[in-house]
């Protein structure tokens, strides 16, 4: 049985097959957890099971999709200890930012005001891929107030690692604009140099974020399977 939204015509390179699964995973036509079969794949796309093999590996390398033995390749599900501990580092990271909005340089205040203004502009975009990337970029700016590339990178490796459940979350919200509103606000903040108000939006963010993303994992499990 063809699954329509997945067909594809004229592959011609292994990075097409991984684009289109890619997409899928952030559209939510394949939740977390969900297995993905490559029989039952190479036949949707029309493709090759070697090449939906290779596409495979490509997504595991991007954090995309996890390797189980016996069980094949599923789409990445992230434990409760993993959401913890992402969400522990990223409140140490943020906190840092907050406290770095005093000697900020220019140039580091002008990325984040470039990145709110990125987020903005996607809203108006019905792409959870986009929507997701600006969201990510955001918090990467904001951490790179501290002047530190390593942390900037360390905190675009977390949102990473949610990237699915912020991709599933962006696609199924209605509150997008007042997501976008609020971290305008922290934008705000950081050009006003009110370090306070910003450690203390973070405080409130981070803790809020969590829980957000658990409640919407929990409700993943009773979710359809479209891909199916």
């Amino acid at each position: 049985m063809k699954i329509n939204c997945m067909e594809i015509t004229e592959i011609s390179s292994v990075e097409k097959i991984a684009a289109t699964l890619r997409r899928a995973i952030f559209e939510g036509y394949f939740l977390p957890g969900e297995q993905l079969k490559g029989v039952a794949l190479s036949k949707s796309m029309g493709v090759s099971r070697g090449s939906v093999r290779e596409a495979l590996r490509i997504l595991t390398t991007e954090g995309l999709v996890a390797h189980l033995p016996n069980k094949g390749a599923s789409v990445r599900m992230l434990s409760l200890e993993e959401i913890d501990d992402i969400f522990l580092t990223r409140h140490i990271l943020e906190i840092r930012a907050a406290q770095s909005i005093p000697t900020a340089s220019d140039e580091f205040k002008q990325a984040l005001v470039d990145s709110i203004k990125e987020y903005e502009a996607v809203a108006y975009v019905d792409d959870p891929v986009t929507i997701a990337t600006a969201h990510i970029n955001f918090h990467k700016a904001f951490v790179g107030l501290t002047g530190s590339l390593k942390l900037a990178e360390l905190e675009e490796s977390l949102m990473r690692d949610l990237q699915v459940i912020i991709a599933c979350i962006e696609n199924d919200r209605d509150d997008l604009h007042n997501e976008i509103a609020n971290h305008k606000k922290l934008t705000e903040m950081v050009l006003n140099g009110d370090e306070t108000a910003a450690v203390n939006w973070v405080d409130g963010y981070i803790p809020n974020g969590k829980e957000f993303v658990i409640e919407h994992i929990l409700s993943l499990k009773n979710k359809p399977r479209l891909g199916r």
